[in-house]
Parts: structure tokens; C-alpha cells; sequence
């Protein structure tokens, strides 16, 4: 029986069947609340289901495990992340608004600006006299970012057509680009992730009949992280409830809202949830998990957020300047290194290992120097990424993963181009035809060398799958084999093959945890829980953590080192308006409030810039505070 304090139990057992805003601060036990909401929501009810919708796979994955002992669970619980529920409804529902089946997500920015570029090829337009920067190429990459950048921004604020008119006024071709990179990405089978949440929220908006598919299953809907929705994620909650489904609830912390940049604000959580759902309000302000040195900063970022509890340990709060990055570098490798050093603290649950501690950066560009010092102590040490997958570096690793897109996708004209690329091959094809990897595979068998068979091999083999079923184990254990053989041959690089077999190893982990996951049989689904980030790896790898602040967002480790406090990195130099500024200030208390027990923040007195000089710096405005 996990235990609740009067303010958790108050919203665990609260009365069903109607909306709930829960704003809850950094370790108050916003997960537990959420998990245990939901499972008296089982508890309490014979069949009604919950969708629970998080913001990544993680968060899903930790309250799916939380929830797995309750009878029935898998039958009356959908939780997963909202882009991930957005999507099971296109792929089920697309073809009542008009989409083709089995649409391929573009999840990679390259893959969009490439799809961009061609759409303006294609309505005969000189793309650098369009973009009005003449032969400058760094000119054509900014000026390319910039129309993804607002594609992006019409998609997440779901902007009207005459919405889009008024917007770009002073662009007055925008809307027929727009239009134009749309059927783009249409004509060639696929969407990119922002179009994941338009048409599933196009769907249920416009064929109700959908929705009351998923409602006559699921009477409640709980979403956490709701201080980071944008616009089209609220609508996506607001239309599968459809004044339908009153037991909503929304779990947030306005004080953790980091990802603007997306379109995300806490109106959504505290003004437009209030309006539409008149929701019963509860505040949990109690941190569970922090000393109380953590406490005491975070309440100086944020005053009055932080409740800390009397039996908390005292903790550590530490402020270091240093002369430069160099020199702070240095600093934190000592300290890690004195840690270690202590083997056992009593405010430290078990022994203070690497695995207890992270460096959080506002931006991945801090890092240069703390890497290299890192290297020359020999700190063992990995750069915390993001949920999607890392693209192949290995030959065979990018042929593996372009015929699978490419046997899914016969007119992904992009992927193919890059699969002929490399595979040394003309990419004068004919796309959109089934037979296109046999066809690739008989151009190969023409060059008549170990390589060139191989990758023939793999694409008949990939072009055989069965697309509901398919065998992916077999395959991953035939062409194991047939690159551990190659290893005998002195005219292979043994480097590349051990690439090679470790990436073929890496697919048929992504494989082994869809099935253990339920994601899916096919090929397809298969495919977009990989765009999706759901088949990302499992396990915490070795050594000291090095995390970006949105990275780190919803983890937490026993010591944490924040550096690099300085005006123009945290807070970032692009903040210039009010509401910029205080979502920097957000950064800076999700920053301090990872900390279980111990905190130490650093700042360089110069910082080498990237043209070469020097530059003295001044302290972050955050540290001012934090010293008051």
C-alpha cells in the first residue's frame, strides 16, 4: 500500500466524473498522485477506461510499470505519450479525411527542408531567387529553417487559412507554399510530426463517430506535464473529450513550463482548462524529494513554490566562479572526483558512484570544454540525448534502415535517393513501384564483389517480409552471420563490419522491445514507433551524465552540477521580452530542482567565443538571485 500524504489522498480519492487541474511543484509526487488517480479510477469503476497522455516515452513507460499489477490493466489503460495516441488515430481513422494508408513519418529536419526544397523545384521556381538570398549557402540554410520553423508554428497554433493570411501579410505567396509543401509530403506517402496532431485532431473534429469509438472505452483522460501543451495538443484533449468525457484532469507546474519554443504555454493549463472544463482546483507545493538547501534555492528562484519538509536532510548548495570554461571544467572534475572520494555519505542513499550525478548545461555547446577535461582525468561520462534514435553511421546499418522505409514507402522518392547513395548506385529510378528493392538489388549483383552481394541479399530479404508479420529475429540472425563470415576476407575493413553487426544488434533490440511493449505486429507500426521514439533504449548507461536542461526535464539524480550561469547562455541570449525571460527562469528552477540532495552551480568569468576571442562574462542574473 504505497502511503499518501492528506494533500495527495485529497486528490487520489476525489469524486469522479469531473474535471481536475492539479498544480504540482517539483517533487511534490506528481507521479505517484497521477498513478494512483488513476488506479482508483480502476478501482473504483467495473469497465470504464483511462487514456493517461504523457510528453515522452519514459514518463509513459515508468506509470505503465507503476499500474502493471492491477487486474485488467492492459485492457482498461492506454498511456503513452500524446503524439503516440494522435497517431494510432491517423493510422486507424485517416482515410475518412482523405490521407492514404500507411503514411510515413518524416521525422527528421532534413527530410522536411529536403521535401520543402523540392516543392518549390517542382512549381518551377528558382529556389535562391525565391528565397531572395542570391548564391549565399548559409544564407539559403536560414532562410530554409525559417519557412520550417513557421510551417511549424501554423501546424502547433492549428492557424485557419485566413488566420494564415493575416499572419503573413506581408508574405502573400505563404499560403499557397504552405499548401504546396503539404501535398509534397503527401505525394511522396508521408507526413512530418507536426502533421500528427493536425489530422488526428482534424479527425475527431470532423467525423465524431471516431471519437465516440475511443469514448464508448475510455471515460476518463489524465495528462501530465500539462504546463507544456501548445495549442494543438489542448484542442487534440479537448476534442477526444467533446464535452463528452467530464472526468478530465490535467496534472502541471507552471513554475517547470521550458519548451516555448514549441508553442507551448501554461495558459492552457491555467486559463483555457479553467474556462472550458470549470475543473475542481488542488495545489501540492510539498517536496518529497529534495534537501532542503535544494528547497531554499528553488523557492529564491521561485518564491513560495517549494514547501520542504521538516525531516528533510539539510542537503549542500554551492556557488563557484571561475576564472574561464577552462577553469570551471577543471573545478567540476575535481569536485566529482572529491565525491567519489567519499565513497558513502549518510545524506547519500548506498555508494556515491558516476551513476549518482549529472552536469546540466543550458544548451549542448557548454559542454566543449568540461568534455575534454572529462577525457584527460579519464571520468567515464555519456551525453544524455533525446528519445529518437541515433541514424546509422555503418553502410549496412543506413541500407537497412532506408529499404525498410522504402518497402513501406515505394514513393519516398528521398529515402530511395539516399539508399542508392549508398549503395553506389544511379538514383534515376522508377519510385512508386513495388518491385523498386528488387530491381536495386539486380542493379548490385551486376558489380559482383562481397559488399555488393551482401547489401543485395539484405534488400531481397527486406523486400520479402511479410508486411503484418514479419520475421525480424530470422533476419537479424541470417545477416549476423553473414557479416561475422566477412571478417575472414582481408579485403574488408574490419572496423565496418563491427559497426555493422553492433547496429544490426541495436534494430533487433528496437524489435525485442516493440513486441515486449505491445506496440504492434507490422512492419509499418514497427517503423513509426521507431519515428516516435518509443523503442529508444531502456537501460541508464554508465558513467557521469551530461544532460541539457530540457533533456533532464522529469529525471532527477542525487548530486547535480549546474554550469555555465552566465548572461547570455542561462539566461540564453534570445531572451529579450518579459515572457522569454521568465521561461529562462523556469529553465534555471527545473535545473536546481533535479537535485535530490546536493547542488553546485558554476560560471566562467570568460568564455571563448566561436569566432576565436575572449570575452569577459557577466554572472548570470540567476546566480544574483540565488546569493540574495
Amino acid at each position: 500500500m504505497i502511503k499518501l500524504s492528506d494533500k495527495q489522498a485529497e486528490v487520489v480519492y476525489a469524486p469522479l466524473n469531473q474535471g481536475m487541474q492539479i498544480l504540482a511543484s517539483a517533487g511534490s509526487g506528481k507521479t505517484r498522485v497521477l498513478t494512483e488517480r488513476i488506479r482508483h479510477i480502476l478501482a473504483s469503476t467495473k469497465k470504464e477506461g483511462v487514456i493517461g497522455l504523457t510528453f515522452t516515452n519514459k514518463a509513459a513507460d515508468e506509470m505503465n510499470s507503476r499500474l502493471e499489477d492491477v487486474p485488467e490493466y492492459l485492457d482498461r489503460c492506454w498511456i503513452s505519450t500524446i503524439h503516440s495516441v494522435a497517431q494510432r488515430i491517423v493510422d486507424q481513422y485517416g482515410h475518412t479525411i482523405g490521407l492514404p494508408s500507411e503514411l510515413h513519418i518524416y521525422e527528421r529536419d532534413e527530410d522536411r527542408k529536403a521535401v520543402f526544397i523540392q516543392s518549390l523545384l517542382d512549381d518551377g521556381l528558382d529556389v535562391d531567387e525565391f528565397l531572395g538570398i542570391g548564391s549565399n549557402p548559409s544564407s539559403r540554410a536560414k532562410e530554409i529553417q525559417r519557412y520550417m520553423e513557421e510551417f511549424s508554428f501554423v501546424k502547433r497554433s492549428l492557424l485557419t487559412e485566413s488566420e494564415m493570411i493575416s499572419r503573413y501579410s506581408e508574405t502573400p505567396a505563404f499560403l499557397s507554399i504552405y499548401r504546396r509543401y503539404q501535398e509534397a509530403l503527401l505525394e511522396s506517402g508521408g507526413i512530418d510530426f507536426d502533421d500528427i496532431l493536425v489530422f488526428a485532431h482534424k479527425i475527431l473534429i470532423e467525423q465524431a463517430w471516431c471519437g465516440d469509438i475511443y469514448r464508448a472505452k475510455y471515460k476518463h483522460v489524465c495528462v501530465d506535464e500539462a504546463q507544456d501543451l501548445n495549442k494543438a495538443q489542448y484542442e487534440f484533449v479537448r476534442a477526444l473529450a467533446a464535452g463528452k468525457i467530464k472526468s478530465v484532469m490535467l496534472v502541471g507546474d507552471p513554475d517547470q513550463m521550458i519548451f516555448g519554443f514549441n508553442g507551448s504555454s501554461k495558459k492552457f493549463l491555467c486559463e483555457n482548462f479553467i474556462a472550458d472544463f470549470s475543473p475542481v482546483q488542488y495545489r501540492l507545493v510539498e517536496n518529497y524529494r529534495s534537501s532542503m538547501a535544494v528547497v531554499a534555492w528553488a523557492n529564491k528562484l521561485r518564491p513560495g513554490s517549494q514547501l520542504g519538509m521538516t525531516a528533510a536532510l539539510q542537503g549542500v548548495s554551492h556557488i563557484e566562479a571561475c576564472e574561464d570554461e577552462e577553469a570551471e571544467a577543471r573545478w567540476v572534475c575535481r569536485k566529482v572526483s572529491e565525491l567519489l572520494s567519499f565513497g558513502v555519505h549518510p545524506e547519500i542513499e548506498g555508494p556515491i558512484t558516476l551513476e549518482n550525478m549529472v552536469v546540466i548545461g543550458r544548451n549542448r555547446f557548454v559542454f566543449r570544454a568540461l568534455e575534454a577535461e572529462l577525457k584527460r582525468c579519464g571520468i567515464d561520462y555519456y551525453m544524455k540525448r533525446g528519445e529518437r534514435l541515433q541514424l546509422p553511421t555503418s553502410v549496412f546499418g543506413k541500407i537497412l534502415d532506408l529499404a525498410i522505409r522504402l518497402k513501406l514507402n515505394p514513393k519516398d522518392w528521398l529515402d530511395g535517393g539516399r539508399l542508392c547513395d549508398a549503395l553506389g548506385i544511379d538514383k534515376d529510378q522508377a519510385w512508386g513501384e513495388i518491385g523498386i528493392l528488387s530491381d536495386l538489388a539486380m542493379q548490385l549483383r551486376a558489380k559482383n564483389d562481397l559488399f555488393s552481394n551482401l547489401y543485395a541479399d539484405l534488400l531481397l530479404a527486406i523486400n520479402e517480409l511479410d508486411g503484418e508479420t514479419p520475421n525480424i529475429p530470422k533476419m537479424c540472425v541470417v545477416f549476423a552471420g553473414a557479416l561475422s563470415s566477412l571478417v575472414t576476407s582481408s579485403a574488408v575493413e574490419e572496423a565496418e563490419v563491427e559497426r555493422s553487426l553492433s547496429e544490426l544488434e541495436e534494430f533487433r533490440g528496437c524489435w525485442t522491445t516493440y513486441k515486449r511493449k505491445g506496440l504492434g505486429e507490422s512492419l509499418s507500426a514497427f517503423r513509426n514507433s521507431m519515428a516516435l521514439g518509443q523503442l529508444s533504449e531502456p537501460y541508464q548507461k554508465t558513467g557521469l551524465t551530461i544532460s541539457t536542461v530540457h533533456t533532464m526535464k522529469g529525471l532527477e539524480k542525487d548530486i547535480v552540477f549546474v554550469l555555465g550561469l552566465c548572461e547570455g547562455v542561462f539566461p540564453d541570449y534570445r531572451a529579450n521580452t518579459p515572457e522569454a525571460v521568465e521561461e529562462e527562469r523556469n529553465n534555471a528552477f527545473v535545473a536546481i530542482t533535479r537535485a535530490r540532495r546536493w547542488v553546485y552551480v558554476t560560471y566562467p568569468g570568460k568564455r571563448l567565443m566561436p569566432w576565436g576571442d575572449m570575452k569577459y562574462q557577466r554572472r548570470s542574473r540567476f546566480v544574483d538571485e540565488l546569493l540574495r
